[in-house]
């Protein structure tokens, strides 16, 4: 069995996210999937990585409704993912601390 290619992330990765605050730790953000029950909080904002190379970003909206941000993400060295906003507006990169079937932990990396 053979696992992903150096440069593409675990397959864990390609879902919808929760970020989940309360869990931060030290400077990583941490995750769950948005199908599993959290406790009640207000203006969760999450993401959804996609295999093709795509990501939604969710933000809190009016009524807490969920605003929809698409942009591109893509690999660069040593567990970095690269986000980039629409249009190529805006990037964020941040270190791939861990994923699994339960959790995603990332660092947000200045550059």
């Amino acid at each position: 069995m053979t696992g992903p290619a150096p440069d593409q992330p675990p397959e864990a990765l390609f879902r919808r996210w929760v970020h989940v605050r309360e869990e931060d730790d030290a400077g990583v953000r941490v995750y769950r999937p948005a199908d599993r029950p959290l406790p009640p909080a207000r203006g969760r904002d999450g993401i959804e990585f996609r295999p093709d190379g795509t990501f939604v970003d969710y933000q809190p909206g009016p009524a807490d409704a969920p605003g929809r941000r698409p942009g591109e993400w893509r690999t660069d060295a040593d567990d970095r993912l690269r986000l980039t906003g629409p249009a190529g507006r805006g990037s964020t990169v941040f270190h791939l601390v861990a994923v699994d079937d339960d959790v995603l932990r990332l660092r947000p990396l200045g550059e």
